[in-house]
């Protein structure tokens, strides 16, 4: 028995030591385990909740937020609620009642669920719930009874957070595609909020201070919560900054509401509280734009918008534009037609089909459509059905027992809502009633049964979703949020490809595209008190660029991508591109649209933004998948890289990991200069093959590195249908391949070179044509003067921008006219160079023009008599004027007659040396 006994201790013994060997183990290695992961005091009136990432402290007296501070950080990031208010609410007669106002209030603190509850009762109950874990986040909610007589209109919780303002580094609002407000903005008391979903596209603030960074967001319920958002200077309270979260509401007396989930993070960069916040609402479950697009989904990756409104053209037919647009496109793409319907754009709607007779009748749109299909094309048509014109057909013609009222958004006070756009007037109407689901219904499918691949809807992703107080409400919503959910639930039930005007994020789910930034709100002075604030970041693109393709809005001249600038800005935020074609398919930025989307972004167009950076104040770097876009915000100096490229001033780039794909605007490609100024070239690599394509940019030498194990290469230029233009001599100097790439080649126009993999060296020696140097304009982007303007839209300054498609104009019918370039030095002179847009609908007309020059700018001397000139569309409408050899800093144009138009226009002023 005694042995039995010790052997039952010595087994006690020995289980005992495992078990503390195994305690020991988990201590030393998850020492966190064995420690209080969130911790609770109660001291000095304070309710404190901690853990390794921060401490938060509400006031025991009424539970207001007293502070927030990051651990490690000497002060707070937040001095607390704004007047000691833990939520804030308005009824609809303007009363407020706050948090301090209870006539009673509790707390409690619950150790096992880490939660705290604070509770308020009084003509409002509410029931604020707390929860806390190890992380660097904790979430809030409130639970409201409205106990009063009047409705509860707004609800603000937490009632704005304050930091202080000379604090504050940088913040992050929601505004497409993410805007980060500069320092000066809080330093010098600004104060900015808007709605969500509307001109917000996430319920979601952020911001970075000395002190650390805190970010607030919510987590939607089944229906969306609709609300402003923002960040408040204080008038009462100098230096301070109040980040403002404010619910809109409908309770009625005696109704219950709630708030979504609100998640507070202290710490972290802006980029972990964006995926914190997607996978908070479910947004990586959204299908992808491969499942959305199947397998025509590297069609749409590979096609840039090409804007084309035949009412803005005017005097086209379905026939003409045929011809002269889609058969000139060089690159394949998204036609997008706009105001094809009776009266022309923004006229009409709902009512798309039949066209407007006068284009050429029903029978030759529904041609140019297949026409344009079958060549390669998309076509997507805009639309708008969520505003109706007073005066279209369908609410001439409305059915019975269906009235105005009935279908038009009601307002609080009984009115309809309705809007007006120039001289264009309108409704909005109601998503949820059942006769304007169903006349969109049937007009969509009249536009895809003419052949569409898809539909553009105007305004549903822009417009601060109105309260509506129809009957006609989704049992789930209220009058404040009844427009959003009716919206959903109609773009939810369409299953055709859908893109809508800019977007929230909401609406990725069932939509294919996002078309809108605030880059073009802040070009036409809509955003006055953020624009000279606002630096972009990615947000959206970090969001759901998986989901959605992106791109700038589907009509605006101001952000096609027509310039460097744009460029740059599009591939640095993960945008793709568009082009109008109002002045034909030859303006050569239609070009350079179509092939950086074709051969550059179309190979991640489907790729989240995984991460955005300032390497400094004039480069950034954006990745989506393995692509790193580096982009250089100085306009002026060049970027060089350690790889031996040098980025243009103001120029991007874009490498994939793997290195066989780049593309950008370059000065210096693999260490060799390129000649004669910047060059738009994209390279595409596999183990045999190497393309490359210059869309824009003068002849040069281009150095290549040839492929692993390459003995020798071959080169030759091919036309952009694939067919071989001609075969080129290559040199080779070690591991570079160098090949000469002439735009122009016997009078026909290169698409692209390719080198290729060779046993032995080429045999091509010499061809018939050779690089052209190009002429030296010294009248490019300097001072001009002129004396007068027919408007804002035509200054000066577009006739040496180097577009030939953007011009002056004078007022008419005020001869003469003139306009001055000084080159900024003496110069000596030999050529002037005059042109109009190089279209067709520019018809052939005479200019009568003076040449004069000086030295000095006040005493001019003419240098050729007036002399009529002609510019025609068959010759590019362009003038070469040789000029008696002299120098002169200004040059100076007097015209003095147009028998195309009654007054002067130049859309190019060249001066060569």
């Amino acid at each position: 028995m005694e042995g039995e006994e010790m052997r039952g201790k010595r087994g006690l013994i020995a289980a005992a030591a495992v078990l503390i060997g195994i305690c020991i183990v988990v201590v030393l290695l998850y020492p966190q385990a064995a420690a209080k992961t969130v911790k609770w005091a109660e001291r000095d009136g304070l309710l404190i909740i901690s853990n390794k990432h921060y401490e938060v402290a509400f006031r025991a007296e009424d539970g207001a937020i007293a502070y927030v501070r990051e651990q490690g950080a000497s002060l707070p990031i937040s001095k607390g609620s704004r007047e000691h208010q833990l939520w804030w609410a308005m009824l609809g007669n303007n009363t407020v009642i706050a948090s301090d106002q209870a006539e009673q209030f509790s707390y409690k603190w619950d150790k096992a669920k880490k939660e705290l509850t604070l509770s308020y009762s009084g003509s409002l109950d509410v029931d604020v719930t707390a929860v806390f874990d190890d992380s660097n986040q904790w979430t809030m909610n409130a639970a409201l009874s409205n106990n009063t007589d009047s409705k509860v209109k707004a609800f603000r919780f937490p009632y704005e957070l304050l930091v202080e303002s000379d604090q504050v580094q940088h913040a992050l609002l929601p505004m497409l595609p993410g805007i980060q407000l500069t320092a000066d903005f809080f330093q010098e008391s600004n104060s900015f909020e808007d709605q969500y979903p509307g001109v917000m596209f996430a319920s979601y603030l952020a911001l970075q201070t000395e002190q650390g960074s805190l970010a607030m967001y919510n987590r939607h319920d089944e229906t969306v919560a609709v609300m402003d958002l923002g960040f408040k200077n204080q008038i009462r309270e100098a230096n301070t900054t109040g980040i403002v979260q404010h619910y809109k509401v409908w309770v009625e007396p005696g109704q219950n509401w709630h708030t979504p989930t609100v998640v507070i993070q202290a710490g972290g960069e802006y980029k972990q509280s964006i995926e914190d916040y997607r996978n908070a609402n479910r947004l990586e479950q959204y299908r992808s734009l491969s499942d959305k697009l199947g397998d025509d989904r590297e069609q749409y990756y590979a096609a840039p918008f090409y804007k084309l409104d035949i009412s803005a053209i005017g005097r086209e037919s379905w026939s003409s534009l045929t011809s002269a647009w889609i058969d000139s496109l060089p690159q394949t793409g998204v036609i997008h037609l706009v105001g094809f319907q009776r009266g022309g754009h923004d006229e009409n709607y709902p009512n798309f089909i039949p066209p407007d007779p006068k284009w050429g009748g029903e029978e030759q749109f529904r041609h140019f459509v297949d026409y344009a299909k079958s060549k390669g094309n998309l076509v997507i048509p805009y639309t708008n059905f969520s505003w109706w014109g007073n005066h279209s057909p369908t609410l001439e013609q409305l059915p019975g027992g269906v009235t105005l009222q009935d279908i038009v958004v009601k307002q609080e006070d009984g009115s309809m809502l309705d809007e007006q756009y120039g001289s264009h007037s309108g409704y909005v109407v109601n998503p949820n009633h059942p006769f304007v689901r169903e006349r969109i219904s049937q007009e969509h499918q009249k536009l895809l049964e003419a052949g569409f691949n898809g539909i553009f809807e105007d305004q549903w992703g822009i417009r601060n979703t109105p309260f509506v107080f129809n009957k006609e409400l989704p049992e789930r919503a209220d009058y404040s949020n009844a427009y959003i959910e009716g919206m959903r639930d109609y773009i939810g039930n369409i299953q055709h490809s859908l893109y809508i005007e800019d977007g929230f994020d909401i609406l990725a789910d069932d939509t294919t595209g996002f078309m809108g930034s605030t880059l073009l709100w802040n070009k036409l002075g809509y955003r006055p008190k953020t624009a000279i604030y606002s630096q972009y970041y990615p947000m959206i693109g970090m969001l759901v660029r998986d989901k959605v393709m992106l791109f700038q809005h589907d009509l605006a001249a101001e952000t096609m991508t027509s310039s460097k600038e744009m460029l740059r800005w599009n591939m640095a935020m993960g945008y793709n591109l568009s082009a109008d074609l109002v002045q034909g398919a030859a303006n050569p930025w239609v070009n350079v649209a179509g092939v950086y989307q074709k051969q550059l972004l179309a190979n991640y167009a489907d790729q989240r933004v995984k991460d955005f950076s300032w390497v400094d104040d004039r480069q950034s770097s954006t990745v989506m998948g393995d692509v790193e876009v580096t982009a250089n915000w100085d306009d002026q100096e060049v970027l060089a890289l350690p790889d031996g490229f040098v980025i243009a001033g103001g120029g991007v780039q874009a490498v994939s990991g793997d290195g066989k794909l780049r593309g950008g605007i370059y000065t210096s490609y693999n260490g060799r200069e390129l000649e004669h100024g910047e060059h738009y070239l994209i390279e595409i690599r596999d183990a045999d093959q190497i393309r490359i394509y210059q869309p824009m940019g003068a002849d040069t030498t281009l150095a290549v590195r040839k492929g692993e194990k390459w003995k020798h290469a071959v080169a030759a230029a091919y036309r952009h249908d694939g067919t071989l233009l001609a075969e080129l001599p290559v040199e080779e100097q070690d591991d570079l391949i160098l090949v000469d790439y002439i735009a122009d080649m016997a009078f026909e126009q290169t698409g692209y070179l390719v080198i290729e993999r060779s046993d032995t060296r080429s045999a091509v020696k010499e061809v018939p044509f050779a690089k052209q140097v190009p002429v030296h304009n010294v009248a490019l982007n300097q001072d001009v003067s002129t004396s007068s303007e027919t408007s804002g839209e035509f200054p000066g300054k577009l006739a040496v921008d180097g577009d030939p498609y953007t011009y002056w104009e004078s007022e008419a019918k005020k001869f003469p006219q003139f306009i001055t370039v000084d080159l900024g030095q003496e110069t000596k002179i030999r050529q002037a160079a005059l042109q109009l847009p190089p279209i067709d609908a520019w018809d052939k007309r005479e200019q009568e023009i003076e040449v004069l020059t000086s030295t000095d700018g006040s005493s001019f001397k003419t240098l050729l008599p007036p002399t009529n000139y002609t510019f025609d569309p068959k010759l590019e409408n362009r003038v070469e004027i040789p000029l008696p050899e002299t120098n002169a800093r200004y040059v100076k144009l007097v015209i003095t007659n147009n028998t195309g138009w009654p007054a002067a226009q130049l859309s190019e002023f060249e001066v060569s040396e």
